[in-house]
């Protein structure tokens, strides 16, 4: 589902008006935006970490929009602070989510865990600017979709 498409089926609103979006459905944006751009496949709601991560991302940032920020910087800041929280989550104790057994099938468990630590011990202003652009596509495409703003 593309993000124009999502967005299609919201209630429109002025352009810096908030529009009354759900921190699911930021989610479902955020998915789609980080699918858009680097092709990670889209996650399903339910107790995955990917899922897991795009909302406590969406909500973070849902918070400083509806605040009234729209810089994506301080938004992509937030976002990185919600996906810390799920990934602290995750590297404390892996098994409290449904799509772990598979990475350990795989063999991936102990790569996720090292870099899922890795990342959330680095505040988003020392991430390398590659990590700091996922961020920022997803502070994008919530920006828009909650303001109609075309930053």
């Amino acid at each position: 589902m593309k993000i124009r498409h999502i967005l299609s089926e919201q209630p429109g609103t002025a352009p810096g008006a908030t529009r009354p979006l759900t921190v699911q459905q930021l989610a479902t944006i955020s998915d789609a935006a980080l699918d858009q751009a680097y092709g990670y496949g889209r996650s399903q709601p339910g107790n995955t970490f990917g899922w897991q991560a795009n909302v406590m991302s969406a909500a973070y940032a849902k918070k400083m929009i509806d605040a009234g920020v729209t810089d994506i910087e301080r938004i992509a800041d937030a976002i990185h602070k919600g996906w810390n929280v799920t990934a602290q989550k995750f590297v404390k104790d892996p098994d409290q989510f449904a799509d772990t057994a598979a990475l350990r099938q795989a063999g991936k468990l102990d790569a996720k865990l090292q870099q899922r630590a890795k990342l959330m011990a680095i505040d988003y202003a020392q991430l390398a600017d590659e990590e700091k652009e996922k961020d920022r596509v997803v502070a994008r495409a919530l920006l828009q979709a909650l303001r109609g703003d075309q930053t």
